[in-house]
């Protein structure tokens, strides 16, 4: 690694290449005789050609030894001193540079590392403050000063440094801002949150400041101020996106629709091109049940945006709840736009597939895989809809080539797993594949179904039921399918009661017309 104070000359390869031309530059056009040219021949060596730190060392020697007025040369070699851990040559310098120099601070930061290594604290902390009580601002070296004071957990000789340096600089924000965090290692929350507020206060744009204030008062469940900080820094940066979602982040997760209405409403109304905001608002409105009002802000999002399919999806499911009918004419409709994206192709197939139109969804993901054959997001659209025929062995035949370039995928291990049990074969490895994609998602309730389904076809219904209950508990939709696989357990085991409560459910709610008649015969 580089000392940090060359960082800046060797960042990117461009900078080696400039260099590389100063080395040519020197070796060819001077004769070395000025003293000066020569140190600095002996410094680009050290950079370039050094085959590790202790050759640039010895470039470096040289080099201070030719030019003794450089204090950047001297700078480099004590951090190469320390870098090779000669701790004593590294320390007489450095105690020599900081005689003259007791405010440079890449001295004073590499003479306190020093004697960090050679285990003087209390020395490094002399030099730090010293610095301080002139550069009360630098972040880097108070952050540094109390990171030594918390490593040996000396709270209160923190915060009395940091109590003297406020009387010196009370606008300093960083101050408050270390006091607040030793305040919060101490758990004295109270002390902490006036320290956030007052930093916030003199620093009130500071977003980084800000964020690791909210997360403070997250912790402590605080949601009024956190709230507060929020608005008041919009009233100041109306058009900061980053903290309008914030803020819209908090109003949903409290399911204050209301408010969430309202912010968004309120920043449309000055920023009307807007994607994004007006996907957040369409669902919120959905939320609400204002589902016209929903349907007309999606409408509102232009193609091109990347929310336009979301915006889509979202259309296509307001009106598949609202008339099935209607549902079917807007994807009519949707099919005739001209819109190559791969994504487009993967919604209209699954959408397709949702609707028992099964033959159309399977169609769509063939055109899209002309356009990305090895899409597998399309591969998994064109099985969902062979699925749904009950085509189980053209399931396996495009799925199956997946798992070798995903073995660690687990809607491809479930996928495969599930059409081997429905084919009622191979259901031992059924059974390791599906049992590794539950390691690998094991909240999942698809996955859960696909194992619940495996000990069925097994005919152990004890373990079948575990899992398929899982399933049903995980559900976030409703899934006819898995209700319908709970039911049969449920039958198995002398439960008509309890199955037939599903049968009702899972016919009331599907779509699918082989699922209906295979419940009425269940019914």
């Amino acid at each position: 690694m580089q000392p940090f104070i060359l960082k800046h000359y060797l960042k990117n390869f461009s900078s080696l290449v400039i260099l590389c031309s100063l080395l040519i530059f020197f070796s060819e056009k001077f004769s070395l005789a000025d003293s000066k040219e020569e140190a600095y021949y002996y410094f680009l060596l050290s950079q370039i050609v050094a085959k590790d730190p202790a050759e640039a060392e010895a470039y470096l020697q040289k080099a201070v030894k030719l030019e003794r007025k450089s204090l950047y040369l001297k700078k480099v070699l004590m951090a190469y001193y320390l870098e090779n851990k000669k701790l004593e040559e590294a320390r007489d310098l450095g105690e020599n540079l900081y005689k003259k120099n007791p405010y440079d601070k890449e001295i004073v930061w590499l003479l306190s590392r020093v004697y960090l290594q050679e285990n003087r604290p209390n020395r490094a902390i002399m030099i730090l403050e010293k610095y301080l009580e002139k550069e009360p601002k630098d972040q880097e070296i108070l952050s540094f000063l109390i990171s030594l004071f918390l490593q040996q957990r000396e709270w209160d000789q923190a915060l009395l440094k940091l109590d003297q340096l406020e009387k010196m600089h009370p606008q300093n924000y960083a101050i408050f801002l270390f006091k607040a965090r030793i305040y919060r290692e101490k758990e004295d929350y109270k002390a902490a949150e006036k320290a956030y507020l007052k930093a916030i206060e003199l620093s009130p744009d500071n977003k980084p400041l800000i964020l690791e204030a909210l997360q403070f008062f997250e912790s402590i469940s605080d949601k009024e101020e956190i709230e507060k900080i929020l608005i008041d820094y919009l009233v100041k940066n109306p058009e900061d996106k980053d903290f309008l979602r914030l803020l819209l982040g908090f109003y949903l997760e409290q399911k204050d629709f209301e408010k969430s209405e309202n912010l968004l409403k309120s920043y449309l109304e000055k920023h009307k091109d807007q994607p994004e905001f007006l996907f957040y608002l369409g669902l919120i409105l959905e939320y609400k049940d204002k589902n016209n009002e929903a349907l007309k802000i999606y409408k509102e999002i232009p193609p091109g945006s990347p929310w336009y399919i979301e915006a889509q999806r979202r259309i296509f499911e307001i009106l598949k709840r609202k008339n099935l009918e209607e549902a079917k004419t807007y994807l009519k409709e949707l099919r005739k736009v001209d819109y190559k994206e791969k994504s487009f192709f993967v919604f209209l197939s699954n959408a397709y597939e949702s609707i028992d139109l099964c033959e159309k969804g399977a169609e769509i993901a063939k055109t899209g895989l002309i356009n990305y054959p090895e899409d597998p997001d399309l591969i998994l659209a064109l099985a969902s809809n062979y699925a749904c025929l009950e085509n189980y062995e053209e399931v396996l035949k495009i799925v199956e080539p997946l798992m070798k370039r995903f073995p660690e995928d687990a809607y491809v291990l479930n996928f495969v797993g599930y059409s081997l049990v429905e084919l009622n074969r191979d259901l031992d490895r059924a059974e390791n594949l599906l049992l590794k994609a539950n390691e690998l998602k094991p909240e999942d309730p698809y996955i859960l179904d696909s194992l619940g389904w495996l000990y069925y076809k097994k005919g152990d219904y004890e373990k079948a039921r575990t899992y398929l209950e899982k399933a049903v508990e995980k559900l976030k939709v409703d899934e006819p399918v898995i209700w319908t696989h709970l039911g049969e357990i449920y039958l198995k085991l002398g439960n008509k009661e309890k199955a037939c409560e599903l049968f009702k459910k899972a016919h009331q709610k599907t779509i699918h017309q082989r699922e209906k008649k295979n419940l009425e015969k269940l019914l």
